[in-house]
């Protein structure tokens, strides 16, 4: 019985002592990180706060100051590493969601900050303007294609675009565009005025995206394409599925779309990784990897020039007759077989609401029933972005 009761006492003695120094500890860490606040000292601040959650002290408030201090420092990614961490205390803790809603926004991650922002109290939501319906975007794109091969004339592509949010946690694009070429294929027998074929292509697109949590967006989408080919008329259809997983850092997303191009089936596989490797929009990279009927690695990674501009590069790689992207608006669905393509963007911000960018892309194409006949397409495109 005494040896019970010596084990007892020993115990509850050792626990007093951790308490009493982890108390130490936070009160200890509380003041530096305190001062270092207040003296607006931020990456003296940062430097501390990792110091210490490495060292196995965390508390709500540290995390609140380390996430201000990424804040202030243009880090939104780690911002929202440190709120998130406070969130997860103290769900209803207001300055946490408005900063996760704030640094979202930053990162262009709509859904996700929308939904913090459904989050916060009215009088917020009034002061940052933040309405349940909201109309968010209009867009014009213009596109100019030139090929290299004399069967295949300039093409020339238009889309106008709306973008809406009837909820907190839903947002819906819609956009019309059409597709105007003439080509000669002599190959096509069965086509009537085979050496001049007009391509009068018409689409129409509609996205719904929901966010389901603070992490995880869901999304369909439906693209129709009438594509009149002469004496053949062909009704095209896309429909388009995806996940998406964000965090701070990665947002990681799969997708499938399934076609019906051409009076064939077509189905495309993607798995897409967008990385903010300095927790900003002055660096990002978007991979992704699409299989299917075919197999393509795709690659972006853009820059921030200014404050108020961004250029952006890409490729393609892999052969393929087919191609969908952002998900589902735009479908590459010509008879050649593509080879490679590459592109540059630039993106300003003209006035306080209006985007703009211009876009150089080339690509190697393979005309079709050919092993050896290639030739190249120039094409430069431009968009109008008005945000409300």
């Amino acid at each position: 019985m005494l040896k019970k009761i010596l084990i007892t006492g020993i115990c509850f003695f050792c626990l007093l002592r951790v308490n009493g120094q982890l108390t130490f500890r936070e009160t200890k860490a509380d003041s530096t990180s305190l001062e270092l606040y207040n003296s607006g000292s931020w990456r003296e601040l940062m430097k501390f706060s990792k110091t210490v959650f490495a060292n196995g002290t965390d508390f709500p408030l540290l995390r609140m100051r380390a996430g201000y201090s990424a804040f202030v420092l243009g880090n939104y990614s780690e911002c929202l590493v440190h709120y998130k961490k406070a969130l997860e205390k103290d769900p209803s803790n207001e300055i946490a969601i408005y900063y996760c809603y704030l640094s979202n926004l930053l990162l262009n991650n709509d859904l996700p900050s929308r939904f913090y922002s459904s989050k916060l109290p009215q009088i917020t939501r009034d002061n940052e303007k933040i309405k349940r319906f909201k109309v968010s975007s209009l867009q014009a794109e213009y596109s100019v294609k030139k090929p290299t091969n004399a069967d295949r004339g300039t093409a020339q592509y238009k889309r106008i675009g709306i973008k809406f949010q009837p909820g907190f946690r839903t947002e819906i694009t819609a956009s019309a565009a059409r597709y105007r070429q003439l080509i000669s294929e002599p190959s096509f027998t069965a086509v009537s005025n085979n050496e001049n074929i007009d391509i009068n292509q018409k689409e129409l697109y509609g996205r719904l995206a929901f966010s389901a949590t603070c992490n995880l967006t869901l999304t369909a989408a439906f693209h129709y394409l009438y594509t009149p080919f002469n004496n053949f008329i062909y009704k095209n259809k896309v429909i388009m599925a995806a996940i998406k997983y964000h965090t701070p850092y990665v947002n990681i997303q799969l997708s499938a779309n399934l076609a019906h191009l051409a009076d064939s089936s077509f189905n495309q596989y993607d798995g897409i990784f967008s990385t903010y490797p300095l927790g900003n929009q002055k660096i990002y990279t978007i991979s992704r990897i699409s299989f299917g009927n075919d197999f393509t690695f795709s690659q972006v990674a853009g820059f921030g020039i200014t404050r108020y501009s961004w250029i952006e590069g890409n490729i393609v790689a892999g052969s393929y007759h087919k191609l969908i992207e952002n998900d589902g608006l735009y479908v590459y669905n010509d008879i050649d077989r593509k080879k490679f393509r590459s592109g540059i963007t630039l993106y300003a911000l003209l006035f306080r609401r209006m985007t703009a960018s211009v876009n150089y892309t080339f690509e190697r194409k393979l005309k079709i029933f050919s092993t050896n006949n290639f030739f190249n397409q120039n094409s430069i495109n431009g968009s109008l972005t008005w945000n409300f």
